[in-house]
Parts: C-alpha cells; sequence; structure tokens
C-alpha cells in the first residue's frame, strides 16, 4: 500500500468503522457517560448514567471496594455511595476507563488477532492506576483513561489495517517508542495523531485529548504542566506494558520504572506495588471473571434475601445521611431500594406543591433517562394505583398489574412508558401527614416471583423514609 495523506489515512480510517461496526455501541456508550463528567456533575446523574449498565454498575462498585481504594470507603454496595465516597470526578473517570475497556474487549472477541494488543492496554492502564495511587483517586482513574486512549490507535491499525500493523511492528520490534516513527513511516501518521484524531471525534474530554501528543520520556525531565506529566505517565505505564507482554519479569519492570521515577515524582511504594502488580495481575484477572459470571448468573426478581439486603442497605443510607445534603442523599436511597429488591427500574416522583403534580425527578435503569419527561400525575385524587400508593401507609404491591381487575388501574402515563412490566411496587413518602414524593420500582416483564415476607414492607418503607426525612433536616435552620 502506498503512503496515505493524512486527511486520506482519517477518511478511510472512518470509513472503515463504519462500514464494519467492530466498535458499535462506544459512540453512543460515550454519548450516555461525558455528559456526566461536565462542569454541573454530581452525584445523581453520573449514577444514572453509570446504571444504564448494570455490568458496568457492577464493575464501578467492585473497583471501589478494591483494597487500592480501601482506605477510602471499603464496603460500598451502591454506585451512589461509591460517588460520594470518591468523588464525581474519579468516579465519572472510573466509568469512563471501564466503558473503553467494555467496548475494546468486545470487539477484540470477535477479532482473535486483536488479543495481544487489548492484553498491553490493560496492562497499562493497571500500571498507570497503580502508579498514581499516591498522587490521588481523582489522578489516578483520570491516568488510566488517558492510557487506554493512548493505546487505542494501536487497537485502530489492528482491526482496520491489519497488513500495514504488521509491517510496523516489523520495522519497530514491538517496541513502543519507536512504533509511532514506523507508523509515520507506513501509513503518513504518528500513533498520537491517531489517538487524538479519535479522541476529538468521540468527543473525550479536552484534558485527555490534549495528551494524546508525541512525549519523549526522558528520564532527566521533568514535567512542567499536568498535561505533559499524564502524556508521561501514559507513556511509561505502556513502555511497562509492552515489556510484560514481550515476557519481561517485575525485577526488569521496576527497574524501568526506577529510571522515570524521579522526573515523573513516583514514590518508591509506588514502584513496588507496580513490581508486586505484575507477579498478581492474572490471578486478579480470574477473581474479576468469576465475580462476573455470577452476576451474569443472577436470577430475575425479588431475592430470596431482600430483607437482610434492605436492613444492609437501610444501615449504610443512615449512616450517610447527616453528612451529605439531600440532593445526594435521593440517589443513594433510589440506588440503594433498587439494588436490595433487585429492581430493573426504579424512580423518584416528586411533588411540586405550587403546580400540584407529582413527577419523576431522577431514575436508575436502562432507558429511564429518556422516559422520565413523561412520568407525571396531578396530585388531586384519580381511582388509580398511584394515587392510592399515596394514600397509603405503607408500600402497594401489584404481583401482575395486567390482570383485569388491576390493568384498569394502571395509568396510561404508566402503561406507555412501561407496556411490558408485570409486577411493580409503590413506596410513598410522607411529611407531616401529606404524601410528598412516591418511589416506583419494577422488576420488567418479569413477576416479582417471590412473595413479600415478614418485615420486607415494612424495612422497604423505612429505607425510602430517609427521603423524607432528607428534607426535613435541609428545612431545618443551621
Amino acid at each position: 500500500m502506498t503512503k496515505l495523506t493524512k486527511a486520506r489515512f482519517f477518511e478511510t480510517l472512518w470509513a472503515r468503522m463504519q462500514q464494519q461496526g467492530d466498535f458499535p455501541t462506544l459512540q453512543v456508550s460515550l454519548d450516555n457517560l461525558l455528559p456526566a463528567l461536565g462542569a454541573d456533575a454530581n452525584v445523581g446523574t453520573l449514577a444514572e448514567s453509570v446504571l444504564t449498565d448494570f455490568s458496568l454498575a457492577q464493575k464501578v462498585i467492585r473497583l471501589a471496594n478494591s483494597a487500592m481504594y480501601a482506605p477510602f470507603g471499603g464496603g460500598v454496595t451502591t454506585v451512589s455511595r461509591a460517588i460520594m465516597v470518591l468523588g464525581v470526578d474519579a468516579v465519572g473517570h472510573l466509568a469512563l476507563g471501564l466503558q473503553l475497556l467494555d467496548n475494546f474487549a468486545g470487539a477484540a472477541a470477535r477479532r482473535p488477532d486483536t488479543a495481544q494488543e487489548l492484553e498491553r492496554a490493560i496492562l497499562a492502564g493497571e500500571f498507570a492506576r497503580t502508579l498514581s495511587a499516591s498522587q490521588g483517586i481523582n489522578q489516578g482513574e483520570e491516568l488510566v483513561v488517558c492510557t487506554l486512549m493512548h493505546h487505542l490507535s494501536r487497537l485502530l491499525l489492528v482491526f482496520y489495517y491489519p497488513e500495514e500493523w504488521a509491517r510496523i511492528q516489523a520495522m519497530s520490534g514491538g517496541v513502543s517508542e519507536s512504533e509511532s516513527m514506523a507508523c509515520h513511516h507506513v501509513l503518513g501518521v504518528t500513533l498520537e495523531e491517531i489517538a487524538r484524531a479519535a479522541a476529538q471525534k468521540w468527543r473525550m474530554p479536552p484534558l485527555i485529548t490534549a495528551t494524546m501528543t508525541q512525549n519523549a520520556t526522558d528520564a532527566e525531565t521533568v514535567s512542567r504542566s499536568h498535561t505533559n506529566w499524564l502524556g508521561a505517565m501514559a507513556e511509561v505505564s505502556a513502555q511497562a506494558a509492552a515489556l510484560v507482554t514481550r515476557g519481561g519479569d517485575a525485577d526488569e519492570v521496576a527497574e524501568l520504572l526506577g529510571r522515570h521515577a524521579e522526573a515523573l515524582g513516583l514514590q518508591e511504594q509506588a514502584v513496588e506495588a507496580a513490581r508486586l502488580k505484575v507477579e498478581n495481575l492474572r490471578e486478579a484477572r480470574h477473581e474479576d471473571e468469576a465475580a462476573a459470571e455470577v452476576e451474569r448468573r443472577h436470577a430475575p426478581g425479588k431475592p430470596l434475601d431482600a430483607h437482610c439486603r434492605l436492613l444492609r442497605n437501610l444501615k449504610e443510607v443512615q449512616a450517610a445521611a447527616t453528612d451529605h445534603p439531600v440532593s445526594e442523599l435521593v440517589p443513594l436511597v433510589i440506588e440503594s431500594t433498587m439494588g436490595a429488591m433487585n429492581f430493573t427500574h426504579c424512580f423518584l416522583m416528586l411533588l411540586n406543591p405550587q403546580a400540584k403534580r407529582f413527577s419523576a425527578r431522577i431514575g436508575f435503569g436502562p432507558g429511564m433517562r429518556e422516559r422520565l419527561a413523561g412520568l407525571s400525575f396531578e396530585e388531586g385524587f384519580v381511582p388509580d394505583v398511584f394515587h392510592f400508593a399515596t394514600t397509603a401507609q405503607r408500600p402497594t404491591h401489584l404481583e401482575d398489574s395486567h390482570r383485569p381487575e388491576i390493568a384498569h388501574r394502571v395509568p396510561r402515563w404508566y402503561r406507555e412508558a412501561f407496556p411490558d412490566t408485570k409486577s411493580l411496587v409503590l413506596v410513598p413518602v410522607f411529611i407531616k401527614n401529606r404524601c410528598v414524593a412516591v418511589v416506583c420500582g419494577d422488576w420488567g416483564s418479569a413477576a416479582c416471583g417471590i412473595p413479600f415476607i415478614g418485615e420486607e414492607l415494612s424495612t422497604l418503607y423505612d429505607l425510602v423514609g430517609e427521603i423524607g426525612r432528607g428534607f426535613q433536616r435541609s428545612q431545618q435552620p443551621a
């Protein structure tokens, strides 16, 4: 193949990506998540974005409970709690990194020849997270995303220019420092230029895009800006990953990192942690795969241990309640309720006293963001299940909302939004004997499965009731 101009290369690359569709959901995933990383990001918007993907939510929770982040939290059971403990920026970048890896892995599963480059990207991300631990979680997860995006160019070439990538590897010997030069020789564009163009195309945050430049990782030169430091750390992490994939051992990795330690501000314990990472990485990966398999096997419907889950989550919410504003408490309660009951969707409808209408304000589950605007009903009584729920002093459970004697009590606005929902639960929130909110949860097209027993409904009522207590605390004088 003759050497392409840059413009022609990118024109061909984007066309091949569209035609072959190896990354079909990546843009959708990023479009869903990136708005939650903006200046107005908060616990609710970020949790809502993460919880549209069950697998992503579980991975965020697992990583938040990992040994690395145990000093910040530990015992985290919800995405909302992870955000409250670790911070919006940290969890946002953590989720973004996991989303990138999920899409890379999904594409690689269809293309076995990409396995080595995917392994290298994963290793580089793990090294980046480990090396930046002393700089704090915010810097660490931001760096992981930068590192993964640096590797994106390699994955794209393996997918869409396999013959040219083979030539690049032959010319460079697989050494990351010379791969970019070989890429320019073969294709007329550097690896960094490919990564930068992809970051811009996928509308990644400007800081991450800015790190996609060619970095001469000089062990004697101290980075003079945060952008340069991120780029240099990403490159050193990539070199460590390349060393491991070529058969290097833990001591060789430590020696490489030690050379750059002073210039990058790496502490001795970070280098040692990275050395141990090489030894422990495969074992940790097997544990993650086993955990993911358990998640996949989880049956729909109400769990057998629902009451234990409700009690545990109630204690967690109560422990957090006094230290966080109601704006952070509400998403925690909704997600805690959703997790305890294994709901497919769970949302809060809040009363506007002036308009005298209940409207959905926050919800988790597939497609909830698009549905929220259509979920609304007037406060004045109408003989339907939602109005009955606002007058009850306990949760209302509909085992089968399609049964003839029940179906006519389900309002049209709800049925249009959730046509297949079978079982649902409505939990009212009262302040001074007036219903101010209703929490609604369902199991999608599946039935609840197991009848409510013992104190499950009363504990569910207490958990959702923390929203009302939160509003009352917020109205008390400081």
